[in-house]
């Protein structure tokens, strides 16, 4: 068993649409529980009139009858605790993200046609009624997919071993759309309407690529569009790399005496090639090793060029984050930021730097210091509320007695 707790991508806005949907599932299971106990004849009933399948007779008795609301009101009702409990877990921790990047009216605009995708879906394998926020909840994880593919999720698990470990989310979403798809071929009567899932991930996956293919949505270095675009990128870049090293070879064999050789540069210029040859690659685990190996070695050198090209060092950063080096990446933030103070997203890479400061390093007065900056600055709305919630977070910490205290 694997329950998703979070991830670790920040987000700029609060998850207001996600939340509101969350709660208004929750109502509608608890408010159908009640009449359950009270009449459950009536709450039958309800339950039949919201639940998305075809027209079904049996005998000359009308049994169910399709209805045009059923693929929106299906995805509101839940057929028990754990139906719900898991559905609400999983909007809980895939919906924010994507709510942040889709905006709120899109975002739940999307959540509503990916219950009318599953649940039409649904409908052309199976006769018998549906019900529950599985297929919108798969949109949401099949979006998730496409925009965050190198994040990471925080689960327990509960299988040979128990633990909180965190895990790719492409792993882990790929798991439930292979568990889907395996169960519906293997064992298509099994009570689950593994099809509706099949739906939803599919419609969330087609429209995130659609949105990020026609630039609709501002493209980021690490959805899997631009994933996939710099394979061929890199390829180039490792072939102008062969070229040029060729080139200098040359140099070096037809004037060998006007080469001045800096045994050092050179050694400098050749990790800093190793991080770049192993980013292009793909391998960005590899290369952020190999930029801490670089900074390890030449790092005392003030003069030493060991900020990287904006995207590489970007790329390294969020490595470093992404797998707990969280000093290492504030670090590599800090760099980036110095040589490209005008960066879009320096607002995040201060939200992160602040965030390590008062949690890793114990320095609660420089990260509130750091984002009373922040908040001085011009902001929008959502970046504002993102840098004041965590500036109060990091207060209460410093109340608390957790960090060192907040200059006054």
């Amino acid at each position: 068993m694997l329950i998703p707790l979070g991830t670790d991508r920040p987000n700029r806005r609060k998850p207001v649409v996600t939340k509101t949907l969350i709660a208004i599932n929750l109502g509608v299971f608890v408010a159908m529980a009640v009449l359950a106990a009270m009449d459950p004849g009536l709450a039958e009933r309800i339950s039949d009139w919201g639940a998305v399948g075809r027209t079904v007779e049996h005998r000359g008795v009308e049994l169910h009858a399709f209805g045009l609301w059923q693929p929106i009101t299906s995805a509101f009702f839940h057929g028990g605790f754990m139906h719900i409990f898991g559905n609400m877990i999983f909007l809980l921790v895939f919906g924010p993200s994507v709510e942040d990047r889709f905006g709120r009216v899109g975002y739940l605009v999307f959540y509503l046609a990916g219950a009318v995708v599953s649940g039409l879906a649904h409908m052309a394998v199976e006769v018998s009624p549906a019900i529950g926020a599985s297929g919108a909840v798969a949109a949401v994880s099949g979006a998730y997919l496409v925009l965050f593919p190198r994040t990471r999720i925080k689960c327990f698990v509960l299988f040979f071993i128990i633990g909180v470990f965190m895990i790719p989310s492409w792993w882990l979403i790929g798991l439930y759309i292979v568990l889907d798809l395996f169960s519906h071929l293997i064992t298509p009567d099994n009570g689950i309407a593994n099809m509706a899932h099949l739906g939803g991930y599919a419609m969330g996956i087609v429209v995130a690529f659609f949105l990020l293919g026609t630039k609709i949505l501002e493209r980021e270095p690490y959805d899997l569009l631009s994933i996939l675009k710099q394979r061929q990128r890199r390829r180039a870049f490792a072939s102008a790399t062969r070229v040029h090293e060729q080139q200098l070879d040359r140099i070096r064999a037809d004037h060998p005496k006007k080469v001045v050789r800096d045994p050092k540069a050179e050694k400098l210029a050749e990790a800093r090639a190793e991080v770049g040859t192993l980013l292009a690659r793909g391998e960005s685990e590899r290369a952020a090793d190999a930029y801490l190996r670089m900074l390890e070695e030449f790092g005392h050198d003030e003069h030493a060029p060991l900020t990287l090209h904006r995207e590489a060092q970007y790329q390294i950063a969020n490595t470093l984050y992404q797998r707990g080096d969280r000093v290492q990446a504030a670090d590599t933030f800090q760099r980036l930021l110095a040589s490209y103070p005008g960066d879009p997203e320096r607002h995040i890479m201060g939200v992160l730097i602040a965030r390590t400061r008062a949690e890793d390093e114990g320095d609660v007065a420089g990260a509130i210091t750091l984002l009373e900056e922040l908040s001085e600055e011009s902001l929008d709305a959502d970046t504002e509320a993102l840098v004041n919630e965590e500036l109060a977070r990091i207060r209460q910490q410093a109340v608390g007695g957790t960090g060192s205290k907040e200059p006054e």
